[in-house]
């Protein structure tokens, strides 16, 4: 049994129905109200549990050989605090005290810039407490993911713009969230032998690149905006009384447009994933009604 911690988001489901397909059991955990539907079909145990709430946690840990927990705060309600961090510090707690044998967190590429933005220190924070655990564990350092790109092309489909944060002419290792969920696949089916740290992405593209093969697949003009970024650090201490997600997410956007997040493919001798390209996952959004 292995326990899927954060499994109605968009990672954590992928994960979900990737393991599934390898006919290995899933425990599914999920928040009391959440929307679980993504899981319909799977074939997965779906329990209810709270990253707040530590006896709930060694329940869902019960059992289990491995946990890979993908929950974060970023897309319901920002709670960096509770949630991010203390929430998976009971995880890590729970499992090790229900003696799992091997646990894996999704970071991110960037986690350890001491530069980075709020959520990427967080990540690191975990890491090493994850790292002092004595538990067996992998860390997953993957760049930015190809849904990302999502309402950027929806903008150039539907309205032939694109607005892009700063210049937009630097690259990052874009990766899909499918190819993700296969790496935690493989790294929890075969695990790797000691404690690692696995740093992987897909195809290196600016904004700009990604709007070029837009405007080939479109077959039109597409018109670009270049939004300052300090117009976006404005409004996202605008939005910080009212709701800190936006600056969260405007700080990570902001941190990709000035560094990137980069991937060598080394990672692919030892892990050799099937990557998709961002021309095929373009074809697939254009599929979806506009």
């Amino acid at each position: 049994m292995i326990l899927v911690v954060g499994s109605s988001g968009k990672l954590g489901s992928a994960i979900v129905w990737s393991l599934r397909r390898e006919g290995i059991a899933v425990r599914a955990l999920v928040r009391p109200t959440p929307n679980a539907s993504v899981l319909q079909g799977a074939g997965a145990e779906v329990v209810t549990g709270d990253l707040r709430d530590i006896e709930s946690l060694r329940k869902a840990c019960w059992g289990c050989r491995a946990v890979v927990t993908t929950a974060s705060s970023l897309r319901r309600g920002f709670d960096l605090e509770r949630i991010d961090r203390n929430g998976n510090l009971n995880l890590i707690e729970a499992a090790t005290r229900e003696r799992v044998g091997h646990f894996v967190f999704t970071s991110t590429i960037g986690a350890d810039d001491p530069d980075g933005p709020r959520v990427f220190k967080n990540k690191k924070f975990v890491e090493d407490r994850l790292a002092l655990s004595g538990l067996r564990h992998t860390i997953l350092r993957p760049s930015g993911f190809m849904e990302n790109l999502i309402p950027l092309i929806r903008s150039a489909r539907r309205i032939g713009w694109a607005v892009i944060p700063g210049r937009g002419t630097t690259k990052t290792s874009y990766i899909a969230v499918r190819d993700v969920a296969e790496m935690a696949c493989r790294v929890l089916t075969k695990p790797p032998l000691n404690h690692s740290v696995i740093e992987f992405g897909g195809e290196d593209l600016s904004l700009l690149d990604c709007v070029v093969v837009m405007q080939e697949m479109l077959g039109r003009r597409i018109r670009v905006f270049h939004l300052p970024l300090g117009a976006l650090r404005f409004a996202g201490r605008a939005l910080r009384p009212f709701n800190r997600a936006p600056e969260a997410l405007l700080e990570i956007v902001e941190y990709v447009e000035l560094k990137g997040m980069r991937a060598d493919r080394s990672f692919l001798g030892e892990h050799p994933i099937s990557l998709t390209s961002f021309r095929y996952f373009l074809r697939e959004q254009l599929r979806e009604p506009a």
